[in-house]
C-alpha cells in the first residue's frame, strides 16, 4: 500500500493553507533497512509509529516501514492503532499500555495486539475474547513507569494464562536509558528481563517474542537485541549525543515551510508608540505568514526564518494563526514567497537541533510539536 502524497490535499504541492511539514519517505525506507542490517534477518522488528509517527504521520510512515522490512508496527495509543487499521494497514500492530480495561472489545475488534500490565486488564481481554487472544505483557525493568515489576512478573503472568482465551505472544519492556554507555546499568535491566523469561520457560511457559531494545539500546547495546527490537526515533533519523549508528541514518524531517500571504509598509507611530504590539523605530517592510502558536510555532522557530535565501527576524510573538516577519532586509520579497522555518533555502539553513536547543525540546519532540493542521507532505 502506497501512502498518499499529502494528508490534507489532493495536490501535495498546493495544500489549501500553504504551511507544510515536508517528510522524506526515502529516508524512512533507508532507516528501516539500516535497522534490519544492524539486527540481522532473524530478529523481528517492531517499527514504532507512536505519537502519530513522531509527528510525521503514523499511517504514511508505517506503510513505508512495513514495505521495507518491518515485521510489525507498534503504537502507544489504542485510537492510533484503530486509525491505522482504518487506513488499510494490515501488518501486526502491538499496542503499548495506554487504555482502560473497558476498551478491550475495541482492540480485539480491530485485530490489535494488547500489552497487559495487570490482572484487571487480563480479565477484561479474557472476557472480551471469543477465541484465542494473543497478548504481550510489559515488564518494568528500570523505568519505573508502566509494567509488572520484574520480581512479580512470573506469578502475575502465570495467573493471566489461567484465564480463558489468553495466549502469551511475547514480553516487552521499556528500559531506562539516561544517556552515556553505562553497560552495567544496561546489563542489570537486561538481566531482570531475561530472568523472567528463563523462569517462565522453566515452568513450561514459552515466550515467543522477547522485546527489550528500543532506539537507545539498539544504538548502544547490541547484546540486548534478544529475538526482537522496537526502534522508534532512530527510524526518523533522530540520534542523541554519544549515539553513533554503525549504519548512517537519515533525517525524515526535511523542512517546515510556509509562504508570505501579506505585505505592508510600516512607519514609526507618532502617537501611542509605547502601546504598539512591537517596536517600530524606523520604516519597516512587514510580512505575514499563516502559521501561529496554534500550530506549535511558538516552540518551533529559531527567532528568524529564511526568505529568498536570507535570514529575516520574526517580529514579536506568534499569534494564534499568524506570525509577523521583518522583510526590510529583503526588499525583493513578494506575496507567495516560500518561508522556511526549519530546513535549507539556498545556502542558508535552520536546523532541527537549533530549534530544539532554543526551546529546550528533545530532538524527537520537534515534529511532534507541529500541529495537526499543518499539512504533511511526502516526498521521495
Amino acid at each position: 500500500m502506497l501512502p498518499p502524497r499529502s494528508r490534507h490535499a489532493d495536490d501535495a504541492r498546493r495544500p489549501p493553507r500553504p504551511t507544510t511539514l515536508v517528510v522524506d519517505l526515502e529516508a524512512a525506507a533507508h532507516n528501516i533497512r539500516a535497522v534490519r542490517q544492524m539486527v540481522g534477518p532473524a530478529r523481528k522488528v517492531f517499527a514504532v509509529v507512536k505519537a502519530d509517527g513522531y509527528g510525521h504521520g503514523a499511517a504514511e510512515l508505517g506503510a513505508i516501514f512495513v514495505a521495507h522490512g518491518a515485521d510489525a508496527l507498534a503504537v502507544a495509543d489504542l485510537g492510533e492503532g484503530i486509525r491505522l487499521r482504518q487506513r488499510g494497514i494490515t501488518a501486526p500492530i502491538l499496542v503499548y499500555p495506554s487504555s482502560l480495561p473497558e476498551a478491550a472489545p475495541d482492540a480485539l475488534g480491530h485485530a490489535l495486539i494488547p500489552t497487559l500490565v495487570d490482572l484487571d486488564g487480563a480479565h477484561a481481554y479474557a472476557e472480551a475474547a471469543t477465541g484465542p487472544c494473543d497478548v504481550f505483557v510489559k515488564i518494568d525493568v528500570g523505568l519505573e513507569r508502566l509494567g509488572v515489576p520484574a520480581e512479580q512478573a512470573v506469578k502475575v503472568i502465570a495467573a493471566m494464562l489461567e484465564l480463558p482465551h489468553l495466549r502469551l505472544a511475547g514480553l516487552c519492556a521499556h528500559p531506562h536509558a539516561p544517556g552515556g554507555d553505562d553497560h552495567a546499568y544496561a546489563e542489570w535491566q537486561l538481566g531482570r528481563f531475561t530472568a523472567v523469561v528463563d523462569e517462565l520457560q522453566t515452568r513450561g511457559i514459552g515466550v515467543p517474542i522477547r522485546l527489550l531494545a528500543a532506539s537507545p539500546f539498539v544504538l548502544r547495546f547490541p547484546q540486548t537485541y534478544l529475538n526482537a527490537v522496537d526502534p522508534g526515533r532512530m527510524l526518523y533519523g533522530i540520534t542523541f549525543a554519544g549515539e553513533t549508528p554503525p549504519v548512517p541514518l537519515r533525517p525524515t524531517l526535511r523542512a517546515l515551510t510556509t509562504r508570505v500571504i501579506a505585505l505592508k509598509e510600516l512607519a514609526p507611530r507618532e502617537r501611542f508608540a509605547e502601546l504598539a504590539p512591537f517596536p517600530v523605530t524606523a520604516p519597516m517592510r512587514l510580512g505575514v505568514i499563516p502559521m501561529g502558536s496554534a500550530d506549535g510555532l511558538a516552540w518551533l522557530h529559531a527567532g528568524r526564518v529564511l526568505v529568498r535565501g536570507r535570514a529575516v527576524p520574526i517580529v514579536g510573538s506568534p499569534s494564534l494563526e499568524h506570525t509577523r516577519i521583518d522583510l526590510t532586509s529583503a526588499p525583493d520579497a513578494r506575496v507567495g514567497d516560500e518561508v522556511v522555518i526549519i530546513g535549507r533555502q539556498s545556502d542558508a539553513e535552520i536546523t532541527v537541533a537549533e530549534v530544539a536547543e532554543r526551546h529546550g525540546l528533545g530532538l524527537h519532540h520537534v515534529a511532534t510539536t507541529v500541529g495537526p493542521r499543518v499539512a504533511r507532505v511526502y516526498t521521495s
